[in-house]
Protein backbone atom coordinates (compact mmCIF):
# COMPACT_ATOMS: atom_id res chain seq x y z
CA UNK A 1 0.00 0.00 0.00
CA UNK A 2 1.17 3.50 -0.70
CA UNK A 3 1.07 6.19 1.95
CA UNK A 4 -0.54 8.85 -0.24
CA UNK A 5 -3.48 7.83 -2.39
CA UNK A 6 -3.39 8.99 -5.99
CA UNK A 7 -6.87 9.90 -7.20
CA UNK A 8 -8.59 11.63 -10.12
CA UNK A 9 -11.69 13.70 -10.67
CA UNK A 10 -14.47 12.92 -13.17
CA UNK A 11 -13.08 15.60 -15.48
CA UNK A 12 -9.89 13.59 -16.12
CA UNK A 13 -9.72 11.89 -19.50
CA UNK A 14 -8.99 8.22 -20.03
CA UNK A 15 -5.61 9.16 -21.50
CA UNK A 16 -4.76 11.21 -18.41
CA UNK A 17 -5.77 8.30 -16.17
CA UNK A 18 -3.71 5.87 -18.23
CA UNK A 19 -0.66 8.14 -18.09
CA UNK A 20 -1.02 8.56 -14.33
CA UNK A 21 -1.45 4.83 -13.77
CA UNK A 22 1.62 4.11 -15.90
CA UNK A 23 3.74 6.78 -14.22
CA UNK A 24 2.79 5.75 -10.69
CA UNK A 25 2.69 2.01 -11.50
CA UNK A 26 -0.78 1.56 -10.04
CA UNK A 27 -3.71 -0.56 -11.17
CA UNK A 28 -6.60 1.29 -9.54
CA UNK A 29 -7.55 4.96 -9.30
CA UNK A 30 -10.20 6.30 -6.96
CA UNK A 31 -12.47 8.90 -8.56
CA UNK A 32 -13.28 11.71 -6.14
CA UNK A 33 -15.58 14.70 -6.59
CA UNK A 34 -14.58 18.20 -5.53
CA UNK A 35 -16.04 17.58 -2.06
CA UNK A 36 -13.59 14.68 -1.72
CA UNK A 37 -16.36 12.07 -1.81
CA UNK A 38 -15.55 8.75 -3.44
CA UNK A 39 -17.54 8.32 -6.65
CA UNK A 40 -15.96 5.06 -7.80
CA UNK A 41 -12.75 3.30 -8.74
CA UNK A 42 -11.22 2.93 -12.21
CA UNK A 43 -9.15 -0.18 -12.86
CA UNK A 44 -6.48 -0.65 -15.51
CA UNK A 45 -8.93 -3.04 -17.20
CA UNK A 46 -11.50 -0.24 -17.45
CA UNK A 47 -8.89 2.00 -19.05
CA UNK A 48 -7.83 -0.65 -21.56
CA UNK A 49 -11.46 -1.37 -22.53
CA UNK A 50 -12.10 2.34 -23.09
CA UNK A 51 -8.97 2.77 -25.23
CA UNK A 52 -9.84 -0.29 -27.33
CA UNK A 53 -13.42 0.96 -27.82
CA UNK A 54 -12.10 4.37 -28.89
CA UNK A 55 -9.71 2.78 -31.39
CA UNK A 56 -12.45 0.54 -32.79
CA UNK A 57 -14.67 3.58 -33.32
CA UNK A 58 -11.84 5.39 -35.12
CA UNK A 59 -11.25 2.36 -37.36
CA UNK A 60 -14.96 2.12 -38.10
CA UNK A 61 -15.17 5.81 -39.00
CA UNK A 62 -12.10 5.57 -41.24
CA UNK A 63 -13.46 2.50 -43.01
CA UNK A 64 -16.70 4.35 -43.76
CA UNK A 65 -14.80 7.40 -44.90
CA UNK A 66 -12.74 5.31 -47.33
CA UNK A 67 -15.72 3.40 -48.74
CA UNK A 68 -17.72 6.61 -49.25
CA UNK A 69 -15.03 8.19 -51.46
Amino acid sequence: MSQSVVCVQPSHTINECMALMTEKRIRHLPVMNEGQQLLGVISIGDVIKAVIAEHELTIHDLEHYITDL
